[in-house]
């Protein structure tokens, strides 16, 4: 759902191996806005504020802000063991006040831990 910047992107980087690195990055979101991480082991799309929010049921949801460029950087040293064969969805919701009720959404993202 769109925002201030259009729509702001969610990315991956890192293979979710036990031990490697990696990084979830929201970019072009709101400038230092209230912004929630939400993670599910599954991918349900369900209406939200004008949008459509994918993991759901929501496991976690992550209160984060963005800086002010608009960006947040999540970066890990070493992905936890224990995970393997779990799918995980993100996306994130800001606050915005130039998106449809007040709430702009990423793109979600799937991944497969190995």
């Amino acid at each position: 759902m769109a925002g201030f910047f259009d729509l702001p992107q969610l990315t991956g980087l890192g293979e979710l191996l036990a031990g490697t690195p990696g990084s979830l990055t929201l970019e072009d979101a709101a400038l230092s806005a209230p912004a929630l991480l939400f993670i599910s082991t599954s991918n349900s799309p369900t209406p939200f504020k004008g949008g459509t929010l994918l993991p759901v049921p929501i496991l976690l949801a992550l209160p984060l802000s963005t800086n002010p460029l608009g960006d947040i950087h999540l970066p890990w040293i070493a992905w936890p063991s224990g995970l393997s064969g779990v799918s995980l969805f993100f996306q994130f919701g800001i606050q915005d006040v130039a998106a449809a009720n007040g709430v702009a959404l990423s793109n979600a993202l799937g991944a497969a831990v190995p």
